[in-house]
């Protein structure tokens, strides 16, 4: 059954050693699309409503005052079978990948 697993990476370094992971493991190129996530520019809106949630709460009070780290790159791995896919999953699991 062929199918598609999708992992994203906090680092592109780590990504980029699953691509070569799989590639030995013997996955082909074609099989593999190594995106890097793009932050679009926040809009006016967004940015006047995190100020406002950032105003009415006091600082360290609900550990929002950090931005939450965000995956810098996703990693598509196509499938064609259950032995296919646990190896894969081992292999991302292996070089720190996180669920899409």
């Amino acid at each position: 059954m062929a199918d598609t697993i999708h992992r994203n990476f906090m680092s592109q370094e780590d990504a980029e050693a699953a691509r070569g992971a799989l590639l030995a493991a013997g996955f082909p190129a074609s099989a593999l699309n190594l995106a890097p996530h793009r932050s679009g520019a926040q809009s006016t809106t967004v940015s006047a409503v995190e100020n406002i949630m950032n105003s009415l709460t006091p600082d360290n009070a609900d550990n929002t005052d950090e931005k939450r780290p965000r995956p810098v790159a996703l990693l598509s791995v196509d499938v064609l079978d259950n032995e296919q896919r646990e190896q894969a999953e081992a292999i991302l699991r292996s070089h720190n990948a996180i669920d899409a």
